[in-house]
């Protein structure tokens, strides 16, 4: 062998190392868990009874607590749903809970959802007849503010917005309004029978839900620190004993992650 060809054989060898330990950083880096940012974590959330008490009982919160560090220092912010969507936008919080893929166009959204709203339907039983969910763009809906179950449904037609499940019932029923989108869980756990007495509640679709971060660098750390987390927990089945302690909190099919869910009966 010359020494030419015994230089050119070294050289070889120095870059085959030099790509294999390239490779191995790379795969290295991509192993490495991520870290939850550090200092407060706020987090905005609208009031659902049995999900989100103001005492910091209820299943969200429940699983939020499983998901981040016990000596995570926590701030939650409780106010409505289209404000908590806000506060996330504005970057006042980092993380907002429960939001659908067509609550907000700028906040980033947790790779799989958490749970499925049961998007349903309410309207006067001796005034109306849903058969076909074709019929609902051509009637006067309300809906609740922020919650945007039109444009999950489809419907192009204007909708009256309120503040409370209240208000979107009693105008069904004074006939202000033909029928009322609304989330079943959270209708159900608000008012009572007697409440809806004469009112007809039909389940449309399931939608799924995710958890909402503030599009900054801190929120990006979140969001892949809670990604990470909620994937272990799920593929090894420590969730389901959390989602079996709370009446309606679903736990979406990760092979249908991103698809529309209907909730099992």
């Amino acid at each position: 062998m010359n020494a030419v060809t015994a230089v050119r054989k070294m050289l070889y060898c120095c870059l085959l190392l030099m790509c294999g330990h390239g490779l191995l950083s790379t795969a290295s880096k991509a192993d490495t868990p991520p870290t939850i940012p550090t200092g407060v974590i706020h987090v905005a959330s609208d009031l659902w009874p049995g999900f989100t008490e103001p005492d910091g009982k209820g299943a969200y919160l429940h699983l939020l607590r499983l998901i981040l560090p016990v000596d995570t220092a926590l701030e939650l912010h409780f106010t409505s749903f289209s404000r908590s969507i806000l506060m996330a936008e504005q970057q006042q919080v980092l993380m907002v809970i429960g939001i659908g893929v067509k609550d907000s166009e700028q906040l980033l959204l947790s790779d799989l959802p958490f749970d499925v709203d049961e998007i349903a339907v309410l309207y006067l039983s001796d005034q109306l007849q849903l058969t076909d969910n074709s019929k609902l763009s051509m009637l006067r809906l309300a809906t609740q503010r922020g919650y945007n179950y039109e444009l999950v449904m489809n419907i192009d037609n204007t909708s009256y917005e309120v503040d409370s499940i209240r208000t979107g019932v009693d105008m069904v029923r004074n006939q202000r309004v033909d029928a009322f989108l609304v989330e079943k869980t959270e209708l159900q756990s608000k008012l009572s029978a007697e409440d809806l007495a004469g009112l007809e509640l039909r389940f449309l679709k399931g939608e799924p839900i995710f958890m909402g971060f503030a599009n900054n660098v801190r929120g990006l750390e979140l969001k892949r620190w809670w990604d990470y987390q909620y994937q272990i927990l799920y593929r090894s089945g420590q969730l389901e004993p959390l989602y079996q302690q709370y009446p309606n909190f679903i736990l979406p099919d990760l092979a249908s992650a991103g698809s529309v869910l209907t909730p099992a009966k």
